[in-house]
């Protein structure tokens, strides 16, 4: 059997839960199944780097020494906890490499701000990839090896959501790969690619899931399964919503849809590349690792309840025309389309009268500004922040008595299985 697992920031956040890795491993490890393991940073770390590339930008010098000092105490000190001896050495040696070249890339006079944010966030990624593999060399004979995900996930020059080139990857996992699965496990990093040209490109926040689908589909993987910190997918955030219910199982295009309504349990990419090639994916907690969670596959979705998915985040652009001649005379709605896919801005809800437009999107100030500095001449504009939009899949009428007639709902639309609204926090 060939699995790709993918371990999340959390599942390896501090010294126990890499220890916790590795005793999921073992089972696995014992069986002579071929493993790929895919794993994010570690913790928050790349809320840290993202926080010190901002400083960077911003000239900050001194946040950001004491932003690189936080990342490299902080993993220097997992280290120090998980290994003693010459290994311990080497992995010293593999972090303070690793700070060093943050601190260089930091300082590139690189104009573009989304080509730079990738060539830093990606250390991240790399440091904890150390760690573990190192650590799980020590536990299994040496079974495991490091390689760099952006020698295999190929993608194109898209900073920030760079888009595979799979034909490519496919090829180079295949050709490179498979033979080292014979012999041991591979370990690799999440939500970092690569260029031809040799960048660093990211997938996506979060893109780690969206990995482990990549190396699945090019290896013809016998399975997915995400680690998360969950018992696998609930209808509902339990930290919201009372009396949740635990999915055993869900068809490809159902996870797909809640994805793209905003459940954050799966990264928004990943399913479909898996269903394309008929591969199971699995949620099952890193805590109860005994618990079997949920299957997504071609299978009926159960049990079948509603789905009630918070997105939070978020913005909403009101568009009125300023010439009311101009409505009739050019398509507005195209017009604003097109623009919000120039700034690579997704539309979350949209509501149209006859002479404004409203636009629900995921909050980025910088692409929001552009935004509007490229509408402003022939639009006024209105720009509401601190929203959450809800949507009810699935709905029943129980449910949707507890989201209609709410006092601070903005707008609201209703489908025959779909219910959204947006409200102020």
């Amino acid at each position: 059997m060939l699995h790709v697992f993918k371990f999340g920031g959390a599942s390896v956040k501090d010294a126990p839960a890499v220890r916790n890795v590795s005793n999921i491993l073992r089972s696995f490890i014992d069986k002579k199944d071929k493993l790929v393991i895919v794993v994010s940073a570690m913790g928050k770390t790349t809320n840290h780097l993202e926080d010190i590339f901002k400083a960077a930008k911003s000239k900050q010098e001194d946040k950001c020494k004491q932003i690189l000092k936080q990342i490299e105490d902080y993993h220097l000190a997992l280290a120090d906890e998980l290994f003693d001896g010459e290994r311990e050495k080497i992995v010293y040696k593999i972090l303070q490499k690793y700070i060093f070249q943050l601190s260089a890339t930091l300082k590139d006079d690189e104009p573009n701000w989304d080509k730079h944010y990738d060539q830093v966030i990606c250390f991240g990624e790399l440091m904890s990839s150390a760690i573990v593999s190192e650590y799980l060399k020590m536990q299994h004979d040496d079974k495991c090896l490091w390689v760099d995900a952006r020698r295999f996930v190929q993608t194109n020059e898209r900073w920030r959501e760079g888009q595979i080139d799979w034909e490519w990857s496919e090829q180079l996992i295949r050709a490179e790969l498979l033979p080292m699965l014979e012999q041991r496990f591979v370990l690799t990093q999440g939500f970092i690619g690569g260029t031809i040209g040799g960048k660093t490109t990211t997938l996506g926040r979060e893109g780690s899931d969206f990995t482990a689908a990549v190396f699945a589909y090019c290896l013809q993987a016998d399975g997915v399964t995400i680690w998360k910190d969950v018992s696998g997918i609930l209808n509902a955030d339990p930290k919201r919503i009372k009396n949740t219910r635990l999915f055993k199982q869900i068809n490809y295009s159902d996870a797909a849809e809640m994805t793209y309504y905003g459940a954050t349990v799966i990264h928004p990419k990943t399913i479909r590349p898996l269903a394309a090639k008929g591969i199971s994916l699995y949620v099952r907690s890193f805590l109860n690792a005994d618990v079997e969670g949920t299957k997504i596959a071609n299978v009926d979705t159960l049990p079948s309840i509603p789905s009630i998915i918070v997105k939070g985040n978020q913005s909403m652009f009101v568009f009125k025309a300023k010439d009311l001649a101009a409505i009739n005379e050019r398509n507005q709605l195209a017009y604003i389309h097109s623009e919000l896919n120039r700034y690579n801005i997704k539309i979350n809800l949209l509501q149209v009268s006859a002479t404004s437009f409203s636009v629900c999107t995921d909050n980025d100030d910088r692409k929001l500004a552009s935004l509007k500095e490229s509408l402003s001449n022939d639009f006024e504009l209105d720009n509401l922040e601190n929203l959450e939009l809800i949507t009810v899949k699935n709905y029943d009428t129980e449910t949707l008595n507890n989201f209609t007639g709410l006092g601070n709902a903005l707008i609201a639309q209703r489908s025959e299985d779909v219910f959204q609204v947006v409200v102020s926090k």
